[in-house]
């Protein structure tokens, strides 16, 4: 039968974690930007069509603010859900590896690097 199983690389999850935040952090600048363009009124001139220009400029400044957020929100979104998954398989790692470290089936693979590391007692169990 052929394996059906899977790794994961618990610590390539968390450095994707780390480029979302990374990523959420970069998006502070066009951010800022946006902010000094609704800030300033354009000076457009005093003709007819000045004042729809201003209008549909803030208008638009106002759209990219908005996509930004939502950009911004689905990767923190991404990033909860990377950590949930992270921790979960930390989690269920753990678990294993103590229910075969409570069952003894690892304890005799132990034994010789406890007894390296002088963690073993003179029965090889963790002391």
């Amino acid at each position: 039968m052929h394996d059906q199983s899977y790794y994961v690389h618990l610590e390539s999850l968390k450095d994707f974690v780390r480029e979302l935040e990374t990523q959420i952090q970069a998006m502070s600048k066009p951010n800022d930007f946006l902010l000094t363009l609704g800030d300033e009124p354009l000076l457009f001139g005093e003709f007819g069509e000045a004042g729809s220009l201003a209008d549909a400029n803030r208008a638009a400044v106002s759209e990219m603010q908005g996509l930004l957020d939502q950009v911004r929100s689905a990767i923190g979104f991404a990033q909860d859900v990377t950590n949930t998954v992270a921790d979960g398989y930390a989690n269920a790692d753990q678990s294993v590896a103590g229910d075969l470290h409570s069952s003894g089936a690892v304890t005799g693979l132990l034994d010789p690097v406890l007894g390296l590391l002088g963690l073993g007692d003179s029965n090889g169990s963790k002391g």
